[in-house]
């Protein structure tokens, strides 16, 4: 009897303990890193970077973390790039600046930008580019493979193929009709993705430059935004 109330106990001790576990699982290694900071603390190469971590680079600086399956993340300079694990793979939420995501069918990573989710579709392998152009604007370049954009409000998504970008632009939801100037106390609306592809000769290479920090191509033609839909 004495031997089953401590094998109960040791039950229950490891349920209590586990979710605490969970908490902290690893996201990936570190492999370089140069004037960049994890939790507000140096971030050395060889650092283990776990979920809910939050790392910033310098104006001057970068890091590139290692995921287990080949998935890789680097943040770029004067960025500031938030990872979680989930059951699915990794997410990376950008908080501001460019970050680059590379990734792999046993080593998965969306990216979050508010309204929008960025990722390789059907699980496939992507090399990804999303920079921050204005708190209200960002712009998303599929290098390698192709990206698949989801706006979360309507369900709908958007290829961006290989060599080809698009913007997003996040504009506040509408209020319903009969509620326009009615807001709760304290909560602010919901901002929607509404997302453009670009389009004509050079685009690439003109977003991948503002992407990385070469600057706003706000000359570069677009196509009619497809989310939300028009009549």
């Amino acid at each position: 009897m004495k031997i089953l109330r401590q094998s109960l106990a040791l039950t229950l001790t490891l349920v209590l303990v586990l979710p605490t576990w969970g908490a902290n699982e690893i996201v990936g290694t570190t492999v370089r890193s140069q004037s960049a900071t994890i939790q507000q603390a140096k971030l050395a190469a060889g650092s283990t970077v776990y979920s809910g971590d939050a790392i910033t680079a310098a104006r001057d600086g970068h890091a590139q973390v290692s995921l287990p399956g080949g998935g890789r993340v680097d943040v770029l300079s004067n960025s500031t790039v938030r990872v979680e694990r989930n059951a699915e793979g990794v997410e990376l939420t950008l908080e501001r600046g460019t970050t680059s995501f590379q990734t792999r069918p046993d080593s998965q990573i969306t990216a979050l930008l508010t309204d929008a989710r960025i990722r390789a579709p059907k699980g496939g392998s992507a090399l990804g580019i999303v920079g921050m152009e204005s708190p209200d604007s960002a712009l998303v370049v599929a290098k390698i493979g192709t990206l698949e954009i989801i706006s979360e409000h309507d369900s709908k998504s958007v290829l961006v193929p290989e060599g080809s970008a698009a913007r997003i632009s996040l504009v506040p939801e509408q209020p319903e009709q009969g509620q326009v100037g009615v807001q709760a106390a304290g909560r602010s609306r919901r901002r929607l993705a509404i997302i453009l592809l670009l389009a004509g000769g050079g685009v690439t290479a003109g977003a991948i430059l503002a992407a990385t920090g070469g600057g706003p191509s706000s000359s570069t033609p677009v196509s009619p935004p497809v989310s939300p839909s028009v009549p």
